[in-house]
């Protein structure tokens, strides 16, 4: 008997099946295909607000401009200590007070024309021009003559504590020795340097929004430059072929994804259309800590959450509210149930992770305290109280003002209202002052406590609450004075005693930041500050 064999029909069938099969292979994911060609994708969250590095001003814009601009020094991507940038070396004086920084001459834009002492000196004179407002202008606060010349008291710049003795020299003389002084040059782009000629071509060193940092005018001295915006939905930028140390850039671009929500930020990760986030879903975190190998990282962070007050609405223009809302919260419970241990309660404003500063408290959560105090400025039990609005990022973490919603109407009788707002219009109306509380937080600038209360002072772009002390700036002042560490140590602690004592902010929690990175990606390393640095990452398949 011979072997069974498939009918013709049937036989020709099967071939067909097969060759269909083969033909249905999935299409190639974008971290696929990136991986092919040294691109990486990554979220953002919500649309920049600008990508002027001297009046950027929301959380987006700060991971997007360092790539694209780079001053004298720029930031170790683990540490945030200062290493070189344009800068290939530079001396400090004997007395702590002068930096001298010596400009690589191989230095160009991205257009090609020569990177000088001169560019520097423009940016920096740009920065500090009060006609241009930068919010920024407080970072420069330990160059002589630079806080009065942003205050536009001292009128001539040839008078601020920088100069140029060549095209490839540049100096900047202190008003006194600021250990940190580096770390903060070398961590914001307020830093930075922009194209004169194409400042001048847009019109002139003071006029914002001029459509120099669309795709087609731009011209930066970073890593990367400008390749596409699309609002809403994508920044590409590519790797600069004019960057003084491009031979060290191993990807082609990275592309910004904007994604509003935290959800389908995660859900993009599984699809494969990013090979990193910003942030996870709070809930999806224990899930992901117990796979083996996990993509989640959890990066401790200088971030302090809290709530702005503005403090020249009534009732919240009388310190005794502003505290009994704080003293009303229970954090240890924030903590726990809503960020799932990827956050320490804040008793206090400044970072429990901030090098050489001490981790003490400055209050308890105490809701018999809280019901006292609001009893006393005339609102016994809530009563007489006006509805608060408590105005909220969209794609933020809603249980957070949630909790707060239900503490406050359950320990102190007040009713809030949440009001939603997409990225850019709730970072305005912060800014104007348009808003009653509003959640926030704050990435401290550089690796000190100066960096979360410096934004309280007098003279600060960032304090939205309308506070003001002057004893608060004499202390601050007095702890710039201070030469002793310890001294110095104490002094600002004593500072932030009479900020937590106003209460103009009422601090929540500090933040780890868990986030997701694909194996695919090889030498991305995270920081305090969430500044990502794309120059040493490498993409494998």
């Amino acid at each position: 008997m011979s072997g069974w064999k498939l009918p013709k029909i049937l036989s020709a069938l099967a071939v067909l099946l097969l060759l269909g099969f083969a033909g249905c292979s999935r299409p190639q994911t974008a971290v696929e295909a990136g991986n092919a060609t040294q691109t990486f994708h990554t979220a953002s969250v919500g649309e920049p607000s600008e990508l002027d590095p001297h009046v950027i001003n929301a959380p987006p814009d700060f991971k997007i401009v360092p790539m694209l601009f780079e001053s004298v020094v720029s930031a170790a991507p683990a540490t945030l200590q200062a290493m070189p940038g344009v800068a290939s070396s530079w001396e400090i004086s004997d007395d702590r007070r002068t930096y001298t920084f010596h400009l690589r001459p191989e230095a160009r834009w991205s257009n090609g024309d020569p990177l000088t002492a001169s560019d520097f000196l423009y940016s920096w004179e740009r920065a500090l021009s009060p006609a241009l407002g930068s919010q920024y202008t407080f970072l420069f606060d330990a160059v002589v003559g630079a806080k009065e010349f942003a205050a536009g008291v001292l009128k001539d710049f040839a008078q601020v504590g920088f100069a140029a003795p060549d095209a490839h020299t540049v100096t900047i003389t202190l008003k006194q020795p600021t250990p940190y002084f580096l770390e903060i040059v070398a961590n914001n782009p307020v830093w930075s340097p922009v194209h004169p000629a194409t400042i001048e071509a847009a019109g002139g060193m003071t006029a914002r929004g001029s459509g120099w940092t669309r795709a087609e005018n731009f011209v930066g001295n970073g890593a990367f430059t400008l390749a596409e915006w699309k609002p809403a939905d994508i920044i590409r930028i590519e790797k600069s072929p004019t960057y003084c140390n491009a031979d060290s850039v191993r990807l082609n671009a990275v592309v910004y994804h904007v994604y509003e929500s935290s959800d389908t930020e995660e859900r993009a990760f599984r699809a494969g259309q990013i090979h990193r986030t910003e942030r996870v879903p709070i809930p999806k975190v224990p899930a992901y800590r117990a796979q083996s190998p996990t993509p989640l990282r959890e990066t401790d962070s200088l971030v302090s959450r809290f709530v702005n007050v503005n403090t020249t609405r009534a009732p919240f223009d009388d310190a005794r509210v502003r505290r009994a809302f704080a003293l009303a919260i229970d954090r240890d419970a924030i903590a726990a149930r809503i960020y799932l241990g990827t956050a320490a309660p804040a008793r206090r404003v400044v970072p429990l992770g901030t090098p050489g500063y001490p981790r003490d408290e400055d209050f308890e959560d105490n809701a018999t305290a809280a019901r006292a105090l609001l009893a006393e400025a005339g609102y016994p039990g809530g009563r007489g109280f006006p509805v608060v609005p408590m105005s909220v990022e969209t794609g933020s973490r809603t249980q957070l003002p949630e909790a707060l919603q239900a503490r406050w109407l359950d320990v102190l009788g007040v009713r809030v209202e949440i009001l939603l707002s997409e990225s850019r219009v709730h970072w305005s109306n912060l800014q104007l002052g348009d808003y009653t509380l509003s959640i926030g937080g704050w990435v401290s600038d550089y690796p000190d406590a100066t960096a979360m209360l410096d934004i309280w002072g007098g003279s600060s772009g960032w304090n939205f609450t309308g506070w003001k002390d002057p004893a608060y700036d004499e202390t601050l002042a007095a702890a710039a004075r201070a030469i002793d560490p310890a001294v110095r140590s104490r002094v600002l602690r004593r500072a932030e005693g009479q900020l937590v004592a106003a209460m103009p902010v009422i601090p929540i929690c500090f933040e780890k930041r868990p986030l997701l990175v694909s194996p695919s990606v090889i030498g991305l390393e995270e920081n305090a500050m969430d500044r990502v640095d794309y120059r040493p990452v490498v993409l494998q398949p």
